[in-house]
């Protein structure tokens, strides 16, 4: 059985946001589960923009150094549209996975139980 400190289920913005800055904590084994920004991919409507301000739609990271901002820098402007499509907003959490070095098991999790010391998960792989 795999053993890790911290389990973060979902690999959208929070979750990403969340294991960015957990990583700062020398020692520390996190696994992030879930396809990042599949849930965004897959179910916001077509055409959809963000409401929130640009910056509100930052995903957090302890050096503020994979902002918006800094995605635009790395793809060009003519990338990134404001307000933030929906689909540009998946790239730039796809990025952001990649420069923040969050892995990701790309597997969900299916079952959650409390057992001795923590909890057991399960997922589609078994």
């Amino acid at each position: 059985m795999d053993r890790s400190d911290v389990a973060i289920i979902g690999a959208g913005p929070y979750g990403l946001a969340a294991a960015a800055h957990l990583r700062q904590i020398a020692g520390l084994d996190i696994r992030l589960f879930g396809e990042p920004m599949s849930f965004w991919e897959r179910h916001m409507p077509r055409g959809m923009r963000l409401r929130s301000p640009w910056l509100g739609s930052h995903i957090a990271d302890p050096e503020q150094r994979f902002t918006l901002d800094a995605y635009r820098d790395a793809v060009g402007p003519a990338g990134l549209a404001y307000p933030v499509p929906a689909t540009d907003f998946v790239k730039y959490g796809r990025w952001f996975q990649e420069q923040a070095a969050v892995p990701a098991h790309r597997s969900n999790v299916t079952r959650i139980e409390s057992g001795p010391g923590g909890f057991q998960l399960s997922t589609e792989e078994g």
